[in-house]
């Protein structure tokens, strides 16, 4: 008993660096170089911000940046003045990132002394440190499990898969369905925003935790709000043909650490 105790403590106080990624991985913003005939709607197209986020986070006042400029793409909306301050202090020939590095991770700092209970428990428990390898791996496993299962948000045939498509990028997979056929939440989650986005029409974000994040575009009507909890399977609007659109059909985004991806990959598999 007293050896799983300490095997317990021990685990509690070396999980923390282990489960929790080092903040200089995880910088609230990503990096797009503006490529020949890129436009902030073509760019954010790619993203899970619209183009006015793009636009304010980097100060701009046109919608065709400069070829070759770096732009800062907050990984959402509430993320927008960090970005904003980060790009100020680039244009300083500072940086704020810094602030997202772990003080054991600066360059020429020594490594930080081990903790003397730590140290005892070693040398009290041999064999320990393979349960410590146990631990943290299990803790990598649950990390994983963590993220939500998604499933369909309306039946129907996908007519324009994820990927290169007419030369550009499709940051989602379209699904043909009638007008007024009910949407319905992949996961439970929290409604970051249900608003008209440019190109898209009227479109639901939500934030499923875990990292994980899908919208919902083109609706013909929305039935949430920003701030809204949602439950599986609950119905937050209906197909529409909002935006720039030829006809009735969802478009589905699903959004991982910052990532599009494809979102037939994280669905389960069924019969088109």
């Amino acid at each position: 008993m007293v050896f799983a105790r300490a095997v317990l403590a021990l685990a509690v106080m070396l999980l923390p660096a282990t489960c929790v990624p080092s903040a200089a991985e995880e910088l609230p913003w990503e990096e797009h170089p503006v490529r020949q005939g890129e436009t902030l709607d073509t760019i954010a197209e790619q993203y899970p911000v619209d183009s006015n986020c793009i636009r304010r986070a980097n100060e701009l006042s046109g919608d065709v940046p400069p070829e070759g400029l770096t732009l800062l793409v907050p990984h959402n909306d509430g993320l927008l003045l960090e970005t904003l301050a980060e790009v100020r202090a680039r244009r300083k020939g500072e940086t704020t990132a810094d602030r997202y590095i772990e003080e054991d991770d600066r360059p020429g700092q020594a490594p930080m002394p081990a903790s003397p209970r730590v140290d005892r428990m070693r040398s009290e428990y041999p064999g320990i440190e393979g349960l410590i390898a146990l631990a943290r791996g299990s803790a990598a496993e649950a990390a994983v499990i963590t993220r939500p299962q998604l499933s369909w948000p309306v039946e129907g045939i996908v007519f324009s898969p994820f990927g290169l498509r007419r030369g550009r990028f499709h940051c989602g997979i379209d699904i043909s369905a009638p007008r007024g056929t009910p949407i319905r939440t992949a996961a439970p989650g929290t409604v970051v925003r249900a608003a008209t986005r440019r190109g898209f029409g009227k479109s639901i974000l939500i934030d499923h935790g875990g990292g994980v994040m899908t919208r919902y575009s083109h609706c013909d009507t929305m039935l949430c709000k920003a701030g809204d909890k949602v439950s599986p399977g609950q119905v937050i609007g209906k197909v529409g043909r909002t935006g720039r659109t030829t006809g009735p059909h969802l478009h589905f985004e699903v959004v991982i650490d910052g990532k599009h991806q494809d979102p037939q990959k994280h669905l389960p598999q069924r019969g088109d």
